[in-house]
């Protein structure tokens, strides 16, 4: 197995225990230093997930549906990369692509970046009633009754040139729960297809914003962005 490939797979395992806050850290000083080009690829994908969590699991309800056409991944991305341009200490290019690891690193080098940012979703063992990825979660327990529209995920910082992990942030504050502000003009349903048109579309503008604001709070997580 060379580098690039034991590099995935600790990769990998990364992703899959990202529940682990003792593994967010922000990029070193020293490496901050290096980056000047920098290649932003979203993997959150195109499931858009609908979840209850009642007072008992007799209450639980469900759901998940496919909205490639919203472009989370796209809007994203094109969030992150216009927030660090604006920066005016580095450049950002995004690549919109659902390759591992190692071929992304490849791309990432054939435009002489420095640094890749891939975005991944993943779940946090803290809060576990929020599903990875991005969705409109609802919660109810004797009397209190709280929805929202959330995204969870996390951005990992690479060196293009060794494949080294450099830091990794969640899309919220460290020490702060999953950002999930009241959902006023939604109302949660158990199945999408009971939305009309225009819920919808509120439904879609709210995602947008939530992974665009969030992907924002992770470069400061990264300490990319002040």
């Amino acid at each position: 197995m060379n580098l690039v490939s034991r590099l995935f797979v600790v990769a990998t395992l990364s992703f899959a225990l990202a529940g682990c806050t003792g593994m967010i850290r922000q990029v070193d000083q020293a490496d901050i230093q290096s980056v000047r080009k920098v290649v932003v690829v979203s993997q959150l994908g195109d499931t858009f997930n609908g979840s209850l969590t009642a007072t008992t699991v007799f209450g639980n309800s469900s759901y998940k549906v496919n909205v490639s056409d919203w472009q989370v991944d796209e809007k994203l991305a094109e969030s992150a990369v216009e927030a660090i341009n604006q920066s005016g200490k580095l450049n950002a290019s995004m690549l919109t692509s659902s390759a591992k690891l190692p071929e992304l690193l490849k791309a990432a080098a054939a435009r002489n970046a420095d640094t890749l940012l891939l975005v991944t979703l993943a779940g946090n063992s803290n809060q576990p009633d929020f599903r990875p990825g991005y969705g409109f979660y609802r919660r109810t327990l004797f009397a209190m009754d709280r929805s929202c529209i959330y995204s969870l995920f996390v951005t990992t910082a690479y060196n293009v040139k060794s494949g080294k992990e450099m830091g990794i942030a969640w899309s919220f504050p460290r020490r702060e729960s999953i950002p999930c502000n009241q959902a006023t003009d939604l109302v949660w349903k158990d199945s999408f297809e009971k939305y009309s048109a225009d819920e919808k579309e509120l439904i879609r503008k709210a995602v947008i914003t939530s992974v665009t604001t969030n992907a924002r709070t992770s470069l400061q997580g990264l300490g990319l962005l002040p």
